[in-house]
C-alpha cells in the first residue's frame, strides 16, 4: 500500500513539471492499493480552485474520488495525536521543516501500513 501526496495529484492533473513522475506514480494504483488523508484532497481543491476554478477543482476531486484501488482516509483523533507526537519527537528548525499537515499524512501513512509514502 502507497501513500499519495497532494503533489502528485497537482502535477498530474494540472500537468506541471513533475508530471511524468506523477503518472508513474498514478500508474502503481493499477496494481497497488492507495491512500489519501481527507486533508489531501482540501489541499487539492484549494489549489485548483485557485489556479483553474471551481468546475476543474470539482472534477479533479470527483475523479480522484473515483480512483477503484484509492482510500480516502479521514483524520480522526488517533491520527491527529499521532502526527502530534511525531512533530514534536522529528521536526527541527531549519533542517526537517515539515509542516503539520505533512505529518498528519505521515501518521496516516504508517497507522495504514503504507509501505511507502510519496510526500513532497
Amino acid at each position: 500500500m502507497i501513500f499519495l501526496d497532494s503533489w502528485v495529484w497537482i502535477e498530474f492533473f494540472s500537468e506541471g513539471s513533475r508530471w511524468k513522475k506523477a503518472e508513474h506514480v498514478v500508474a502503481l494504483l493499477q496494481n497497488e492499493k492507495g491512500i489519501v488523508s481527507s486533508t489531501v484532497l482540501m489541499e487539492i481543491g484549494y489549489r485548483f480552485l485557485r489556479k483553474f476554478g471551481k468546475e476543474k477543482a470539482d472534477r479533479v476531486i470527483h475523479t480522484i474520488e473515483s480512483f477503484e484501488n484509492l482510500e480516502i482516509v479521514r483524520v480522526t483523533s488517533g491520527v491527529a495525536k499521532y502526527a502530534a507526537d511525531l512533530r514534536d519527537k522529528y521536526y527541527q528548525k531549519g533542517k526537517r521543516e515539515l509542516s503539520y499537515r505533512d505529518f498528519i499524512h505521515l501518521a496516516t501513512a504508517i497507522l495504514a501500513g503504507c509501505k511507502k509514502a510519496l510526500l513532497r
